[in-house]
């Protein structure tokens, strides 16, 4: 394979917020902001020439692996949003990703971390990056947080619940579950009551395994305090968690 040189650049995607795009309370939805992120970061890497298209060529594909979100405010139904995205850095095994959302009067909703790798899709392994492009980042560079999106810790939850079962409308291109769907989940998880009166601000996540059509997904949490929780989604048959994640709320005035 060719390794391509690409240069730093800041990629920029309009999108507005429809009625399927939000809450009860006519919000645009955090998994939805996140799904225009993901739409971004596939746009960005498609430009650059080291998106899905390129990748497939040689039985590689791009695995979501860490990521943190901090919203400051929601954008509204009928309401539009910029999403910008730049390569943040990269190291042997991972490539980082910065995100920020823009209102429609430029003021900063959200601000996003990512982690990324490559994996085969057919030995099922990860690539070293510099296996597949070689991508200068300044040393100035600009990251929205100061630190990476770091590893969740396993906690041993007393119990968990039955709550779906992998469906084909949940696969990706990539034939598991889309990353954002396990955001879903993980809200769908919460009581009723406490989604009505409560906004997710803060979210982080560690992607541990694939979710494949049939299976059965559990999910549990325990609180941290009353606005904080750690949870997981875990596999049925043989307890193996997808994903850890922690969820920071705000009761919504």
């Amino acid at each position: 394979m060719n390794k391509k040189t690409v240069k730093t650049e800041t990629w920029r995607d309009n999108y507005k917020i429809h009625s399927y795009e939000v809450d009860v309370n006519g919000r645009a939805t955090f998994p939805a902001l996140c799904r225009f992120m993901q739409e971004s970061a596939w746009n960005h890497a498609e430009h650059l020439e080291f998106g899905f298209s390129h990748l497939m060529k040689y039985h590689l594909v791009w695995v979501l692996y860490r990521q943190l979100v901090k919203m400051y405010a929601f954008p509204l139904w009928g309401q539009s949003v910029t999403v910008e995205t730049w390569p943040a850095a990269r190291d042997r095994l991972y490539y980082f990703r910065d995100f920020r959302i823009w209102g429609e009067k430029e003021d900063l909703l959200g601000e996003a971390a990512t982690s990324w790798f490559v994996i085969d899709i057919e030995k099922r392994l990860p690539q070293r990056t510099d296996a597949f492009f070689k991508m200068k980042v300044p040393d100035n560079i600009e990251r929205v947080f100061a630190e990476k999106p770091g590893k969740l810790k396993k906690v041993d939850f007393a119990a968990a619940d039955a709550l779906t079962t992998v469906k084909y409308s949940d696969l990706d291109v990539n034939g598991h579950v889309n990353n954002v769907k396990f955001i879903d989940w993980i809200l769908d998880s919460h009581e009723e009551e406490f989604l009505k009166t409560h906004l997710l601000t803060e979210f982080e996540i560690n992607y541990l395994s694939e979710a494949k059509c049939g299976e059965r997904v559990l999910a549990a949490k325990t609180p941290l305090n009353d606005m904080s929780f750690q949870q997981a989604l875990i596999r049925e048959n043989d307890a193996e968690e997808y994903c850890r994640a922690k969820t920071l709320w705000h009761k919504i005035k």
